[in-house]
């Protein structure tokens, strides 16, 4: 029986018995590069050239090393009781009828299935081809470059050859596939169009368009580039021909020109109070205005993420500053509602920070801040100090505008939206239910308020929890809502957000986590938005990455809600640290939907009284709760994961 060489990812030769055989690396390589020669031979000159280099410097090393090398896989060959290398005078030749090599399952060749060729390259292409193998040779260097180029377009041609044939029987197929090619190739047009062409085939075009967008902006933030212009057409055409059947192969999408025409999107929005961000005076000392400037330019950034107010823009508000004039008939004439102003004061080489927000209309200071330092210093404390305004400024504007409701006879869409956002501070189904009334009122008068349109959708992923997952078309309405809110804000987080959090409760984490990252791409530091993804994390088998989010959402909200906590204890049990998971839920402020995890982590770490002391307390609040019953409704994608949560259940005494 022969060896087998496995190629792509790590490198390894299988002996028959199908183990491990040690084989020198470099030996290894020329194996590989002789196999892609016709004759299977190179003279030991090249093959010295081809390993080590060729200059003139190197030439003679390059041969001894040669020597060295293949002495070495003289004495493995007889230990292995096997020739791979034949080994001449002047030449070294592959023995072709002692290897299979792993590539050769996805040459080119009399497929008549090209799904089921698509198929063989993602059970043989775990990773990039000789990901593992490095060579000091120019010309080494070249040939892995372009042999790694070659598999990755043979990948997306499989890919294209499969998707021609696209069905409901193979569609799960191509998507997995393509999202195997994202993971080598990032910027592979074929593997997101065909990604977009499997959601579109499903009317899912939403989706299509988040996977477009994510596509775009990476390109753009890592690359500094924009889509091909044949991406550019696809997608052009794809998005103009919305509602039709026929978009799976580009020769059936129709033309432009025959696409129908968008329907216009009314004009209504909410008017939300404007607020313009006063820079401090310029120092005389120029090494104190840098990191000032920067302040400014990031506090105007997070700003301008807060959906409930509206920035004046940065060059405005400097001409403003600029303008002479009583400045408040100034602010009103640009129908500025609150006014941020900031000052550096300096003094005998000390220096304080002043933010202080004014309401223009009453002239009231609703909240005024002193931060000593001097701004050489600020990069200590930068992130924190950026947060600490952004969220001050915030909350102080919708306190007051919360309270204007009570001396008015009917609310504001704005004002609507901020009173169901209150009514979500205490997640109940009355809370819950009555947000939805207000986010209703706010689209009665606003129609197209994306924020919410997104909120209805968060209230109605929360009411199917609480309803203890009892009716899937609360989770089809959060969902459609969300889209609804991606396409009419699609550079708001928010719908993202939801869109998020409603594929992960389908079961459909791949869907969940592209909606995730959108949305932290549009907001970065927005703690709710990282500590819902962390959770999508842990039930896609991530707790790694889920730890590290959730513990970015706590910095960023250090008296945060009791979801963040749990979701912690939850990346934290699937590490097997099962102390801190309980120490997490033991910062709770309401322990008792953490019931079963708490259990179950007692009695991992042996610990049987706290275990069934938790066990009972969950069971005096949920008396029909059974394990399987409960694990077929949570979605976890990966068996483990289940299997860790049940043996620690069962061991904590649960049915």
């Amino acid at each position: 029986m022969a060896f087998a060489l496995k190629t792509f990812g790590e490198t390894r030769l299988i002996g028959p018995d199908g183990q491990l055989a040690a084989f020198p690396d470099k030996g290894l390589l020329a194996i590989i590069f002789l196999a892609f020669r016709p004759s299977g031979r190179i003279s030991r000159v090249e093959l010295a050239a081809f390993l080590w280099g060729d200059d003139e410097d190197s030439a003679s090393k390059s041969l001894g090393n040669l020597r060295q090398l293949i002495s070495r896989i003289r004495i493995r060959q007889r230990e292995l009781k096997t020739t791979l290398l034949q080994i001449e005078a002047s030449d070294v030749v592959l023995c072709r009828d002692a290897l299979t090599f792993d590539f050769s399952e996805v040459q080119r060749g009399d497929w008549p299935d090209p799904v089921r060729r698509l198929e063989t390259f993602m059970k043989v292409a775990t990773g990039h081809f000789l990901a593992d193998v490095g060579t000091s040779s120019e010309a080494g260097q070249l040939w892995l470059l372009e042999r790694r180029d070659f598999w990755l377009a043979e990948y997306a041609s499989a890919l294209e050859d499969a998707v021609s044939v696209l069905s409901r029987n193979n569609s799960e197929i191509i998507k997995s596939a393509a999202a195997r090619l994202i993971e080598l190739d990032p910027y592979s047009d074929v593997a997101h169009q065909v990604l977009m062409r499997v959601y579109a085939k499903d009317r899912r075009l939403s989706q299509a368009r988040l996977i477009y967008d994510r596509y775009k902006q990476q390109l753009w933030s890592d690359l500094n580039t924009r889509p091909s212009e044949d991406m550019l057409r696809f997608a052009r055409l794809l998005f103009n021909n919305e509602g039709r059947t026929s978009i799976i192969g580009l020769g059936s999408i129709l033309e432009p020109g025959d696409a129908p025409a968008p329907e216009p999107i009314p004009a209504t929005r909410p008017k939300l109070p404007r607020l313009l961000l006063l820079p401090p005076k310029r120092p005389e000392e120029p090494h104190s205005w840098a990191p000032i400037s920067g302040l400014i330019e990031d506090v105007t950034i997070g700003l301008c993420r807060v959906k409930t107010l509206a920035i004046v823009a940065p060059h405005t508000a400097r001409r403003i500053a600029g303008m002479a004039g009583d400045e408040i008939d100034l602010l009103k004439q640009f129908d500025v509602s609150y006014l941020l102003e900031t000052r550096l004061h300096e003094r005998n080489g000390e220096a304080a920070f002043y933010a202080t927000l004014v309401h223009v209309d009453s002239d009231e200071v609703l909240w005024s801040e002193r931060f000593r330092g001097h701004p050489d210093d600020l990069p200590d404390t930068y992130g924190e100090l950026v947060a600490r305004i952004v969220q001050e400024t915030a909350d102080s504007v919708e306190r007051l505008e919360l309270a204007k409701v009570r001396t008015t006879s009917k609310p504001t869409a704005y004002q609507n939206y901020l009173l169901g956002q209150h009514s979500l501070s205490v997640a109940d189904l009355p809370g819950i239910r009555r947000a939805r009334k207000f986010f209703r009122a706010a689209l009665h008068d606003a129609p197209q308020y994306a924020s919410a349109i997104a909120g209805l959708a968060r209230t109605e992923h929360l009411e199917w929890l609480l309803m203890a997952r009892g009716d899937e078309e609360l989770l089809l309405s959060a969902e459609n809502h969300a889209r609804d809110a991606i396409r009419i804000g699609a550079d708001d987080a928010n719908g993202y957000h939801q869109l998020g959090v409603a594929k992960l409760y389908q079961g459909q984490f791949f869907e969940s986590m592209e909606a995730f990252m959108e949305a932290e791409n549009r907001a970065p530091s927005h703690a709710d938005l990282i500590a819902d993804h962390a959770d999508t994390l842990v039930h896609a088998a991530d707790p790694i990455l889920a730890l590290e989010k959730i513990k970015r959402a706590i910095e960023l909200n250090p008296l945060c809600p009791d979801l963040y906590w749990w979701t912690a204890a939850g990346a934290n049990y699937c590490l097997e640290e099962y102390g801190e998971a309980i120490a997490c839920i033991g910062r709770m402020a309401d322990q008792a939907n953490a019931g079963r995890l708490a259990a179950a982590a007692y009695a991992m770490l042996g610990d049987q009284r706290s275990a069934r002391r938790e066990m009972r307390r969950t069971l005096a609040i949920y008396p029909e709760f059974t394990v399987d019953d409960w694990l077929a409704k949570v979605p976890i994608r990966e068996k483990w994961k289940q299997d860790m949560l049940r043996d620690g259940m069962r061991k904590a005494g649960f049915k």
